[in-house]
């Protein structure tokens, strides 16, 4: 396996996370997917060690590191637990980061905290029944009524929403249409008004607790709003680090415990009198499944450096969530051909992979529109082979 030059404690992260995770987390993923259960155990396991709370300054509990930290721990906690690592990505996303960037200093100092010691889980609410990718078609209603906002409407596809503490959710401050109107508050778990409703079970990372929101004459404290209408590009901008930080590696971490699955397969099943690990078509399957691995870690890795050194382009993150994803289906689906029968049973991890980064290639930006990110910025001149 290639991998830049990572110093020592880079080096120390990354050993430290996969070992824990292999020990921890491995044991108990397929029984959390079959389940549905989220592993909330986990994030203390992982908070106990130094893992939560990577990008928040130590001021607020975390450790400051970047972006490529963050990467190189999402990676080692995916290859064991798809789930732990999407919950691990969520608390450290893009809820954290957008408190953190354009928070009022309270909200920092009240929730931040808690994030980094693995007291309080995050979930960041978008989608609706008719708003995906368009964030101005949001329905979701807050009107200010002395010191609160009334909150009324249905929010869909929150990931953790059965398990989180924290939830910021975009929704309609002002009736103006499309995009000027939208803004975010931050609503914790236990507001009146505030229900989870029915589970959304999922083809994959099925122990996400994804679920409905429901908003009836919900209550939200004024100071709890993060984003007043019309400010939302503000926020939006922090999806781009999710982009690079929390989605890919999770599906190159996936990516790689299918292939190191495959191997081991190969290796110890015979047929006809001999290993399958002996025939050369399925050896070519194998190494091209690795070169697939390399392409997207050498991009999602560069994305990483990029972004901590500010200097990442647009269409960084569109390009290196968009080929990782569609690697990472690529591969666990061979990954699944080669297991042959076993590849379809659940007592094995193949069928598990597949389904866990299948649907990462349309949540957090299909990469149909990805691709038109990056088709928009080389148009623009601003992108240069």
């Amino acid at each position: 396996m290639f991998e830049p030059e990572l110093n020592d404690q880079q080096r120390l992260i990354q050993e430290s996370a996969r070992k824990l995770a292999e020990k921890h987390f491995k044991p108990g993923a397929a029984r959390a997917d079959r389940e549905h259960a989220p592993p909330v155990g986990n994030i203390k396991v992982l908070a106990e060690h130094g893992f939560c709370g990577m990008a928040l300054p130590e001021a607020y509990g975390g450790s400051d590191l970047g972006v490529f930290e963050m990467v190189l721990v999402i990676e080692q906690v995916a290859r064991a637990c798809a789930n732990t690592a999407m919950l691990l990505s969520c608390t450290e996303g893009a809820t954290a980061r957008a408190i953190l960037q354009v928070g009022s200093e309270a909200q920092k100092s009240k929730y931040l905290p808690k994030f980094a010691r693995g007291e309080s889980l995050a979930a960041w609410s978008m989608s609706e029944a008719n708003a995906g990718s368009d964030v101005g078609a949001i329905e979701t209603r807050a009107v200010r009524d002395g010191e609160h906002y009334v909150v009324n409407g249905t929010k869909l596809w929150c990931s953790f929403a059965s398990v989180a503490d924290l939830y910021l959710v975009l929704m309609r401050l002002d009736p103006v249409p499309g995009m000027k109107g939208i803004g975010a508050l931050l609503v914790e778990r236990d507001t009146p008004g505030f229900t989870i409703g029915k589970r959304i079970d999922l083809i994959g990372l099925r122990a996400t607790g994804m679920s409905e929101l429901l908003f009836e004459d919900c209550r939200v404290p004024a100071e709890n709003l993060i984003i007043p209408a019309g400010g939302i590009g503000k926020i939006l901008s922090v999806l781009d680090a999710d982009r690079i930080g929390g989605n890919p590696p999770i599906c190159l971490g996936v990516a790689g415990a299918a292939f190191d699955a495959a191997v081991r397969h190969l290796k110890d099943r015979s047929q006809f009198g001999k290993p399958l690990a002996d025939n050369q078509g399925l050896q070519w399957k194998l190494a091209d499944m690795a070169i697939d691995i390399e392409a997207g870690r050498s991009l999602l890795y560069r994305a990483a450096q990029r972004a901590d050194m500010h200097k990442n382009s647009m269409a960084d993150a569109p390009m290196v969530k968009t080929f990782v994803n569609e690697m990472a289906i690529r591969v666990t689906n061979q990954a699944i051909q080669l297991a042959g029968a076993s590849g379809l049973a659940e007592d094995f991890p193949f069928e598990r992979h597949f389904r866990d980064v299948r649907g990462m290639a349309i949540g957090y930006g299909t990469t149909e529109l990805l691709r038109n990110t990056v088709a928009r910025e080389i148009l623009a001149g601003r992108y240069l082979p």
